[in-house]
């Protein structure tokens, strides 16, 4: 098998050394690359009489376009040969070997302004220790044999040190016993939430020293119930040799352990450096589920490394120096990066679908003489189209990629989320529709007004103003990463498109062009999704057969889980928590409702809303059978890599795996999405602005003016929306617009309780809405707070104390008139209906 297409090795800056080093340490501190240490023959080779010198230089690597630098501190002492991770803001320096011997000495080093600080008050290990092998899981250190002294024999011992824990609480222990032979130089490595030991050298005696076997094979640990407690597994013996490759072994996709080179025979590791033909350049990949050894192709020519440290940095293994020949070293380092070739078909499909969005924007551009046109397309769109487009708006790109990601982990209890669905669309055509048809209204907020007053009206359009810009970052920068990933398209420049691209048709289209971009995205991600369901299924071998035994053997077809625990998604909580979720998008959030008020009647609105609850079913059906069906795929074709990031799992199998043209055409259909919802944001809420606040402002705009200024507020709520993306992509501050989010998402619920307020019940009044409102926000927050209730309720949980606490306000305030009459369904279904 060829070197995969996925994989790509790069040539990174040489450190400032001519000579290089062997056992080297290196890390990763605050996003900076460390090396340091190690040990190398200046003075001639081993064969011609030169004495190995250790080293205490430390370098630092700032990005991979930078050079190396070496810094001005040094470590306590010369050092090599020992292990090296990375935790929080630390590179962690393990043990090793000096001109002496071995040391128990663990240092941390740390990157900071600029310069590095070494931080000696880690504990030492309980005894000498060098060319052992570890790795870190979850937090915690672990490592597996080595050499306590330079002339003894190898150890078997397994040591490991929870760093989750306080610092005066860090103490190394000892693990279950190891039950392997006792080995130096074995290659570590992490995946799949195990510890790997892979080859390496058992040591015999042998007269005054001792004589050096290589191994071949492997070994698993897992945690049990705590840190220290769990069980080894043997695993399949290698293929061959891989002793003193870089460790640890590479973690590539959800599933692959990657090993590069190494000590592949014993007549290799016997023969000396003048006769040598170079390690082995062979890539050995082991898939954990199918617990098979890969051919994942060769390294560049002579490009294999020994006695290296490998660290993940900037999305890329990087191997630092190293050992090119027995006693010779090499100053280069290289990278290997996993990333799908996106091609120039590709390329050219996503450049004419987004020429398509702008293409469709001009041809609405001069139709928009209104504000109805802009805002309600002149309530002419074609009721499937609508739907379709309700549809769009609520399959955001983060939907599209999340759904098969969450069912590839778990099963099929979201299923719950598009029956509610089916269930929501009867009630909202017979109790809501008649509200927001039977009167010229441009927003849902205005019922608020006929049925309160205008500060009701305010204060729910002013909700959904700041919910809509809260969520317009994220929506642009979530799938931004994604995007950027598999394509390599700069994720800044994925934001710059999506904002600029949406911003412009928006405006010039209005929701027209909105309404008519969504329907292609429709299309096209249905139809995406459909290929890489058959591709994957024809993929499998034993197809769908094979997909079902796998996916009921596993449980990934469950649909509820039975119990009462409000904390987990059980049976009772996905009813009832997907409801009210749709609830509250059917009946009080604007970019829904907008769509159902651009057609010319009543009668085509439901078919709107049914044709959105019909495509649903299929739709979900579409997603969680990809989300199993990769989940098969991967599980069974250890040749197939996948994606490393979970978010990543359909754009990058997209990519990969279907037909270049095809993939591009989908991955432009996930750009589209993404525009989707900022595009629904903009006009939506410009559409608020409008019509809820302005016209109160501004009283006597004529039409044209305001037409004038809502294309201007699109304008500028895009470049809030793609300026928000990037800050968060710039400063790292996605979890402030997480808490954002989530706060302005408990005041959804609320709002949706003040519609059931108005329309249900005729006692309630404004007062009585504006405590629902607070209180229901209020209760929502506290539940989030202070109890472990599943996220699914809180939309039950707002709605619910809004309604209640919002009616019990309204008996405390009856002296206030109420504007029940011909605004509640009781009074309104007297009346012959208006379609």
């Amino acid at each position: 098998m060829g070197f995969s297409q996925e994989l790509h090795w790069q040539v990174l800056p040489s450190l400032p050394d001519g000579e290089g080093f062997a056992g080297m340490y290196a890390g990763v501190s605050n996003g900076v690359l460390l090396a340091a240490g190690g040990a190398n023959f200046p003075k001639g080779r081993p064969w011609e009489g030169g004495q190995k010198v250790w080293y205490d230089r430390i370098f630092y690597l700032a990005s991979p376009g930078n050079s190396w630098v070496e810094t001005d501190q040094k470590l306590p002492a010369p050092l090599g040969y020992g292990l090296s991770v990375s935790f929080d803001d630390y590179v962690l320096l393990v043990g090793g070997s000096h001109a002496a011997g071995h040391t128990d000495a663990v240092y941390g080093l740390v990157f900071e302004g600029g310069a590095v600080r070494v931080d000696e008050a880690f504990p030492s290990l309980p005894y000498p220790l060098a060319n052992m092998a570890g790795a870190l899981l979850d937090g915690v250190l672990m490592l597996v044999g080595g050499q306590v002294k330079p002339d003894g024999l190898a150890d078997s011992r397994f040591l490991y040190l929870d760093l989750n824990l306080p610092r005066e609480r860090l103490q190394w222990r000892e693990g279950p016993i190891f039950p392997g032979s006792s080995r130096i130089q074995a290659v570590a490595g992490v995946v799949d939430k195990s510890f790997f030991i892979l080859s390496g050298f058992h040591l015999t005696e042998k007269g005054e020293g001792w004589d050096r076997h290589l191994l071949r094979d492997a070994y698993r640990f897992s945690f049990v119930d705590q840190v220290g407690e769990g069980v080894w597994e043997k695993l399949p013996d290698l293929p061959r040799g891989v002793a003193a490759a870089p460790s640890p072994a590479f973690s590539i996709g959800r599933s692959h352990l990657l090993i590069a080179g190494g000590i592949d025979t014993d007549e290799r590791a016997a023969l000396g450096a003048i006769d040598h033909p170079g390690f082995s350049e062979q890539l050995l990949a082991f898939h954990v589920p199918s617990q098979q050894w890969v051919d994942m192709g060769s390294l560049p020519a002579g490009g294999s490394r020994v006695t290296a440290p490998s660290v993940l940095w900037e999305k890329q293994w990087v191997v630092p120096s190293g050992e090119r020949f027995p006693g010779v070293r090499s100053p280069s380092v290289s990278g290997l990066a996993q990333r799908p070739v996106f091609g120039w078909l590709n390329w050219t499909s996503l450049g004419v679908y987004l020429g398509l969005m702008l293409a469709i924007g001009f041809y609405f551009s001069k139709q928009e003489k209104t504000t109805e046109n802009y805002f309600l397309a002149g309530r002419k769109i074609p009721w499937w189209a609508a739907g379709l487009s309700i549809y769009g708006t609520q399959l955001s790109a983060i939907t599209f990629m999340a759904i098969p990601v969450v069912v590839f982990a778990s099963d099929w209890r979201l299923i719950m989320g598009a029956c509610m669905i089916l269930l929501i669309v009867p009630i909202v055509v017979r109790f809501y529709l008649p509200f927001f048809r039977r009167v010229n209204i441009l927003t849902a907020y205005q019922y608020l007004e006929r049925r309160f007053d205008r500060n009701v009206r305010s204060l729910g359009s002013i909700t959904f103003i700041l919910m809509q810009l809260a969520r317009m970052g994220v929506v642009l920068y979530l799938p931004a990463i994604a995007i950027s990933s598999v394509t390599g398209m700069p994720i800044l420049l994925c934001v710059g498109i999506m904002g600029v691209f949406s911003t412009l048709y928006t405006v010039l289209g209005g929701m027209e062009a909105v309404i008519w971009t969504d329907v292609i995205q429709v299309l096209v991600l249905l139809g995406g999704a459909v290929a890489a369901l058959v591709i994957a299924i024809w993929q499998i071998d034993g197809g769908l057969p094979k997909v079902w035994q796998i996916g009921i053997a596993e449980g990934k077809f469950r649909v509820l889980e039975w119990g009462w625990d409000y904390r987990e998604l059980v049976f009772w909580v996905a009813i009832i928590g997907f409801f009210f979720l749709n609830v509250i998008s059917y009946t009080s959030d604007q970019v829904v409702i907008q769509r159902y008020l651009t057609v010319r009647t009543e009668k085509e609105a439901a078919k709107s809303l049914w044709t959105n609850g019909l495509i649903s079913v299929p739709g979900i059906f579409v997603f969680l059978g990809l989300g199993t069906v990769l989940y098969v795929l991967y599980q069974t074709n250890p040749h197939k890599i996948g994606s490393s990031n979970p978010e990543e799992l359909l754009p990058y199998y997209i990519v990969s795996e279907m037909p270049a043209g095809v993939a591009g055409m989908v991955i432009a259909g996930i750009f589209a999405a993404s525009m989707s919802s900022l595009d629904s944001s903009m006009n939506s809420i410009s559409t608020a602005y409008i019509s809820d606040l302005h016209r109160f402002i501004r009283p006597g705009w004529e039409d044209r003016r305001n037409l004038r200024l809502a294309k201007w507020l699109t304008v500028w709520i895009g470049f809030f929306g793609t300026l928000s993306a990037v800050w968060i992509a710039l400063a790292n501050v996605g979890f402030i617009f997480d808490l954002f989010q989530k706060l302005l998402g408990m005041i959804g619920g609320a709002l949706a309780g003040v519609f059931i307020l108005g329309i249900f019940t005729r006692r309630a009044n404004a007062k009585g809405a504006v405590v629902g409102i607070l209180g229901g926000s209020t209760v929502t927050f506290l539940a989030s707070r202070f109890t472990e209730t599943n996220g699914y309720l809180f939309g039950a949980i707002g709605v619910v104390s809004c309604v209640l606490l919002g009616y019990l306000a309204s008996l405390f305030f009856p002296a206030e008139p109420t504007k029940a009459e011909g605004n509640t369904y009781n009074s309104l279904i007297g009346r012959k209906r208006v379609i």
